[in-house]
Protein backbone atom coordinates (compact mmCIF):
# COMPACT_ATOMS: atom_id res chain seq x y z
CA UNK A 1 0.00 0.00 0.00
CA UNK A 2 1.34 3.53 -1.15
CA UNK A 3 1.76 6.47 0.47
CA UNK A 4 -0.95 8.42 -0.55
CA UNK A 5 -3.43 4.97 -0.84
CA UNK A 6 -3.05 4.87 2.93
CA UNK A 7 -3.57 8.27 3.47
CA UNK A 8 -7.06 7.89 1.45
CA UNK A 9 -8.26 4.50 3.44
CA UNK A 10 -7.51 6.95 6.47
CA UNK A 11 -9.68 9.75 5.05
CA UNK A 12 -12.55 7.40 4.40
CA UNK A 13 -12.37 6.54 8.22
CA UNK A 14 -12.35 9.58 9.64
CA UNK A 15 -15.19 10.49 6.93
CA UNK A 16 -17.17 7.45 8.07
CA UNK A 17 -17.92 8.73 11.70
CA UNK A 18 -21.51 10.23 12.54
CA UNK A 19 -23.15 11.71 15.07
CA UNK A 20 -25.35 9.29 17.31
CA UNK A 21 -29.02 9.93 17.04
CA UNK A 22 -30.65 9.93 20.59
CA UNK A 23 -33.83 9.91 19.26
CA UNK A 24 -33.65 6.57 17.67
CA UNK A 25 -36.42 3.91 18.87
CA UNK A 26 -35.17 0.13 18.06
CA UNK A 27 -38.19 -2.09 19.05
CA UNK A 28 -36.83 -5.32 20.11
CA UNK A 29 -38.31 -9.01 20.85
CA UNK A 30 -35.58 -11.16 23.42
CA UNK A 31 -34.09 -13.79 21.94
CA UNK A 32 -35.90 -15.93 24.85
CA UNK A 33 -39.43 -14.93 23.48
CA UNK A 34 -41.63 -18.06 22.31
CA UNK A 35 -43.25 -15.86 19.99
CA UNK A 36 -39.85 -15.39 18.34
CA UNK A 37 -38.50 -17.93 16.14
CA UNK A 38 -35.32 -18.51 14.17
CA UNK A 39 -34.76 -20.70 11.44
CA UNK A 40 -31.63 -21.46 9.68
CA UNK A 41 -31.57 -19.81 5.71
CA UNK A 42 -28.84 -19.91 3.03
CA UNK A 43 -27.04 -16.76 2.71
CA UNK A 44 -27.17 -17.09 -0.99
CA UNK A 45 -30.16 -18.24 -2.15
CA UNK A 46 -28.82 -19.79 -5.29
CA UNK A 47 -26.70 -22.06 -2.83
CA UNK A 48 -28.74 -23.87 -0.56
CA UNK A 49 -25.83 -26.15 0.68
CA UNK A 50 -23.41 -22.86 1.52
CA UNK A 51 -23.39 -20.41 4.63
CA UNK A 52 -26.38 -20.52 6.37
CA UNK A 53 -27.18 -17.65 9.07
CA UNK A 54 -30.56 -16.96 11.34
CA UNK A 55 -33.74 -15.35 10.46
CA UNK A 56 -36.35 -14.56 13.45
CA UNK A 57 -39.87 -14.68 12.51
CA UNK A 58 -41.78 -13.16 15.57
CA UNK A 59 -45.19 -13.95 16.29
CA UNK A 60 -48.67 -11.85 17.29
CA UNK A 61 -47.51 -12.38 20.75
CA UNK A 62 -44.54 -11.22 21.20
CA UNK A 63 -43.34 -8.86 24.03
CA UNK A 64 -42.01 -5.62 22.41
CA UNK A 65 -39.75 -3.46 24.13
CA UNK A 66 -38.92 0.32 22.64
CA UNK A 67 -35.55 1.17 23.28
CA UNK A 68 -33.53 4.06 23.16
CA UNK A 69 -29.79 4.97 22.61
CA UNK A 70 -28.23 6.69 25.85
CA UNK A 71 -26.41 10.43 24.80
CA UNK A 72 -22.74 10.55 25.87
CA UNK A 73 -23.28 12.12 29.81
CA UNK A 74 -25.97 9.26 30.88
CA UNK A 75 -23.31 6.94 29.62
CA UNK A 76 -20.77 8.53 31.40
CA UNK A 77 -22.43 8.25 34.30
CA UNK A 78 -23.66 4.87 34.23
CA UNK A 79 -19.79 3.36 33.83
CA UNK A 80 -18.44 5.76 36.48
CA UNK A 81 -21.41 4.35 38.92
CA UNK A 82 -20.47 0.82 37.73
CA UNK A 83 -16.78 0.91 39.56
CA UNK A 84 -15.70 2.50 42.89
CA UNK A 85 -11.91 2.03 43.87
CA UNK A 86 -10.74 1.77 47.82
CA UNK A 87 -7.66 1.88 49.72
CA UNK A 88 -5.28 4.51 51.11
CA UNK A 89 -2.32 6.50 50.09
CA UNK A 90 0.93 4.65 50.43
CA UNK A 91 -1.27 0.99 51.32
CA UNK A 92 -0.81 -1.54 50.53
CA UNK A 93 -4.07 -2.89 49.46
CA UNK A 94 -6.22 -1.15 46.61
CA UNK A 95 -9.65 -2.62 45.79
CA UNK A 96 -11.66 -2.55 43.06
CA UNK A 97 -15.25 -3.02 42.94
CA UNK A 98 -17.12 -3.44 39.84
CA UNK A 99 -20.83 -3.61 39.44
CA UNK A 100 -21.75 -5.31 36.11
CA UNK A 101 -25.24 -5.81 37.19
CA UNK A 102 -25.84 -2.01 38.45
CA UNK A 103 -24.36 -1.10 34.83
CA UNK A 104 -27.12 -2.97 33.32
CA UNK A 105 -29.79 -1.63 35.37
CA UNK A 106 -29.05 1.55 34.82
CA UNK A 107 -29.05 1.28 30.75
CA UNK A 108 -32.35 -0.02 31.16
CA UNK A 109 -33.99 2.43 33.42
CA UNK A 110 -32.90 5.27 31.32
CA UNK A 111 -33.32 3.00 27.85
CA UNK A 112 -36.56 1.43 27.78
CA UNK A 113 -39.32 3.76 26.48
CA UNK A 114 -42.02 1.74 26.88
CA UNK A 115 -43.47 -2.40 26.59
CA UNK A 116 -45.92 -4.01 24.63
CA UNK A 117 -47.85 -7.38 25.86
CA UNK A 118 -45.22 -8.16 28.92
CA UNK A 119 -47.78 -9.89 30.95
CA UNK A 120 -46.94 -9.38 35.05
CA UNK A 121 -49.55 -12.02 35.58
CA UNK A 122 -51.40 -15.77 34.49
CA UNK A 123 -54.79 -13.49 33.87
CA UNK A 124 -52.12 -11.82 30.62
CA UNK A 125 -52.65 -8.20 32.64
CA UNK A 126 -49.93 -6.32 30.70
CA UNK A 127 -47.05 -4.10 32.34
CA UNK A 128 -48.06 -0.42 32.14
CA UNK A 129 -45.64 2.66 33.53
CA UNK A 130 -45.22 5.89 33.06
CA UNK A 131 -41.54 7.08 33.04
CA UNK A 132 -39.93 9.61 35.43
CA UNK A 133 -37.91 12.29 35.86
CA UNK A 134 -34.50 11.71 37.40
CA UNK A 135 -31.52 13.94 37.49
CA UNK A 136 -28.01 12.89 36.48
CA UNK A 137 -25.06 15.10 36.76
CA UNK A 138 -27.63 18.46 36.50
CA UNK A 139 -29.59 17.13 33.41
CA UNK A 140 -32.74 15.86 33.31
CA UNK A 141 -33.66 12.30 31.78
CA UNK A 142 -36.64 9.92 31.94
CA UNK A 143 -36.69 7.09 34.08
CA UNK A 144 -38.48 3.74 34.40
CA UNK A 145 -39.30 3.31 37.74
CA UNK A 146 -38.12 0.84 40.16
CA UNK A 147 -41.29 -1.12 40.50
CA UNK A 148 -41.95 -1.51 36.88
CA UNK A 149 -37.96 -2.25 36.99
CA UNK A 150 -38.21 -5.01 39.28
CA UNK A 151 -40.53 -7.14 37.19
CA UNK A 152 -37.72 -8.08 34.70
CA UNK A 153 -34.93 -10.42 35.49
CA UNK A 154 -31.34 -9.74 35.57
CA UNK A 155 -31.10 -12.03 32.30
CA UNK A 156 -33.71 -9.82 30.67
CA UNK A 157 -32.17 -6.88 32.23
CA UNK A 158 -28.92 -8.02 30.85
CA UNK A 159 -30.36 -8.77 27.14
CA UNK A 160 -32.30 -4.79 26.52
CA UNK A 161 -29.09 -3.50 28.50
CA UNK A 162 -26.64 -4.92 25.58
CA UNK A 163 -29.41 -3.85 22.75
CA UNK A 164 -28.79 -0.28 24.44
CA UNK A 165 -25.21 0.11 25.15
CA UNK A 166 -24.82 -0.99 21.31
CA UNK A 167 -27.27 1.03 20.35
CA UNK A 168 -24.92 4.01 22.07
CA UNK A 169 -21.85 3.95 20.37
CA UNK A 170 -21.52 5.54 16.58
CA UNK A 171 -20.93 2.79 14.56
CA UNK A 172 -19.62 2.77 11.11
CA UNK A 173 -22.47 0.85 9.76
CA UNK A 174 -24.71 3.74 10.66
CA UNK A 175 -22.79 5.44 7.44
CA UNK A 176 -24.28 5.33 3.93
CA UNK A 177 -21.85 5.18 0.80
CA UNK A 178 -18.86 5.85 2.97
CA UNK A 179 -16.35 4.39 0.02
CA UNK A 180 -17.30 7.10 -2.18
CA UNK A 181 -16.28 10.06 0.02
Amino acid sequence: MTPSSRLRQRVRTVLALMAMTTSEVVQYVSLKDPAKVGKLVPIDPEKPDGDKHIIYEIGPNATVFHLAPLDVFLMGYVYDNASSLSGQAGGSEIGIKTRINQTNIDCVKYGLLKVDNFHIDSKGTNLTFKRIKSSIAGRMYMAVPDDVMSKFGVQLCTELADEIKKMSEVSGAEVKNSDAA
